[in-house]
């Protein structure tokens, strides 16, 4: 990977933890239900909303809804207010709780196509052989949000790590650093 692409990584990684949001009182974002409106008009994604729709969503005064990414924002305010959505088909989108995503079933993708966003995925990484599975995994661990998870694919020298596809690429940069 070239070194422009780590730089763009590290630089979205820290611009995501250190988000500072501003706010507006144009926009009628009260409930998980009335953001996910602004987030489809704005986006054309789906959600599915379940028993979030009409939760209130605590959002910070000086909130702006003007600048920036839609899609992103909305991501970013529903993990604001311990929420997450995960993809399920073309543009749809399940609304979860962060206590609830332990248990819960994500969207795989192949290690090329981590996409950079907030969204939890679960990846396979293969390691040169089963010794190297539980460093790995004990080293990963350390790298993970407070709701990602690795778990060790049963008899194959892999991790399964499920996180937000921000922190799966650092992920696969460690990865491949311990493969080597």
């Amino acid at each position: 990977m070239k070194k422009s692409s780590m730089l763009y990584i590290a630089l979205l990684v820290s611009l995501t933890s250190s988000l500072v949001v501003l706010a507006s009182d144009d926009l009628n974002c009260k409930t998980v239900g009335s953001c996910a409106a602004w987030a489809t008009h704005e986006t054309s994604n789906r959600y599915q909303l379940d028993q979030f729709e009409k939760r209130s969503m605590k959002i910070e005064k000086d909130f702006s809804f003007k600048e920036g990414n839609p899609d992103f924002i909305f991501n970013y305010l529903l993990q604001a207010n311990d929420l997450v959505r995960v993809k399920r088909e073309n543009s749809m989108y399940q609304i979860v709780a962060m206590k609830d995503i332990k248990e819960f079933q994500f969207p795989s993708v192949k290690l090329e196509e981590i996409p950079a966003t907030l969204d939890f995925y679960s990846v396979e990484f293969p390691l040169g052989n089963k010794e190297k599975v539980k460093n790995a995994q004990m080293i990963v661990k350390k790298f993970l949000s407070k709701n990602g998870r690795v778990l060790e694919v049963a008899d194959s020298p892999k991790l399964q790590v499920i996180d937000s596809g921000v922190n799966l690429i650092t992920i696969k940069l460690l990865v491949s650093e311990l493969n080597k």
